[in-house]
């Protein structure tokens, strides 16, 4: 017997994330190295209130994708265009956003700590 999970990696979430293999589709991060998984979610393609997100289980699992936390986190609050958009084009639609952003938090990363111009403790 199957226990069951009332959390997101073992539970209620796991079949999106088993249905995407266990990577983020933004950022294609592997969950199935470890500690990735730790750090794998999903992300609702769809803003509350679209009866798209509240159809029955089968076709709300249509709009939610697996994500990693940075992917899932970015751009959460940012109303993106959503009507008529397939599944697919949603992701892509954010993608995009995700990727420019990932950008701007490597750059910073590199001249602020890769560089070595962090403050040493």
């Amino acid at each position: 017997m199957t226990p069951k999970y009332d959390d997101a990696l073992r539970g209620y979430a796991f079949g999106v994330l088993e249905r995407d293999g266990f990577r983020c589709r933004y950022c294609g991060l592997d969950g199935t190295i470890w500690p990735n998984f730790l750090y794998l979610s999903w992300d609702h393609l769809l803003p509350r209130g679209d009866p798209r997100r509240e159809q029955d289980e089968r076709g709300a699992q249509a709009y939610i994708v697996a994500a990693c936390r940075f992917c899932n986190e970015v751009h959460n609050r940012t109303p993106l265009p959503t009507e008529g958009l397939t599944p697919d084009e949603l992701v892509e639609q954010k993608r995009r956003l995700v990727q420019e952003r990932r950008g701007e938090y490597q750059a910073f990363w590199e001249a602020m700590v890769g560089g070595g111009l962090a403050h040493e403790p």
